[in-house]
């Protein structure tokens, strides 16, 4: 694994050459580079670039708030440092949103998109009550908000194995992540707007729902889709943590 030197940022990151047009894949929220090594242990060969964005895993965390253009900005930076012209841009909840408005900067070079359960903003009802947990977490930390609703929500325990790699994978990277990057990320959300990026698009997209996401469900997702001009719509067996939920689906819909 290596670390990049940008001008305004230092990312972690892990690039493995290999064949076919390169994935850049974008984690979660509280996730880190991590979270795509069960997919990418079902892709021997493939060439891929996972990085920590911003702010979590071992990327640089810098203080005060963080916009969609600076994780953007941020992306293609790392590309160019490593001379990857052309992606198939893939992420997860808010490496979703990520990934759809870095493919919609990178233009051509962007040769595909698949975004899983994408973050692309909070309705206006809503946006009081995301402000005040990024209040909450910088107050109490995520162990409580984790054990009270993300893991019974995401995790339900008759649906999906937590003694597998991918639930300690979620745990630990979710658990190590600092509070005030949470907390900068979903105050991020409480003001993102994605209508123009996705207007942008101009590659092939795959917009993934999970049947068991009750975050952004498949209706939502579905409605999202199309929105995207010749957007394709899939729904899978898996929740909110695809990556970590399902690989085998993820890297099925990756080949």
């Amino acid at each position: 694994m290596s670390v990049a030197h940008l001008p305004q940022i230092s990312l972690h990151y892990d690039w493995r050459p290999g064949d076919g047009v390169p994935l850049v894949l974008l984690h979660e929220m509280g996730g880190s580079l991590q979270s795509w090594d069960l997919v990418r242990a079902l892709l021997p060969g493939r060439a891929s670039l996972a990085l920590d964005l911003r702010g979590f895993g071992l990327s640089e965390k810098p203080p005060g708030p963080v916009t969609i253009q600076a994780h953007v900005g941020d992306v293609v930076a790392l590309l160019d440092q490593l001379g990857i012209r052309r992606a198939h841009l893939a992420g997860c909840a808010v490496g979703g949103g990520v990934a759809i408005a870095t493919a919609a900067a990178l233009g051509e070079r962007a040769t595909a998109l698949t975004a899983l359960a994408p973050a692309t903003g909070v309705p206006a009802e809503r946006r009081e009550a995301v402000l005040g947990l990024a209040r909450m977490l910088e107050q109490t930390g995520i162990r409580g908000f984790l054990e009270e609703d993300t893991i019974p929500k995401a995790w339900p325990s008759g649906t999906f194995d937590r003694s597998g790699p991918g639930y300690a994978t979620f745990l630990a990277t979710q658990l190590s992540t600092p509070p005030a990057s949470l907390a900068a990320t979903y105050r991020m959300l409480a003001d993102l707007d994605l209508s123009g990026a996705l207007a942008e698009l101009n590659c092939p997209t795959t917009i993934v729902a999970g049947t068991h996401d009750m975050a952004r469900p498949p209706e939502l997702l579905r409605a999202l889709a199309g929105t995207i001009p010749a957007a394709a719509f899939r729904e899978i067996d898996s929740g909110h943590f695809m990556a970590l939920q399902t690989p085998a689906l993820v890297a099925d819909l990756l080949r």
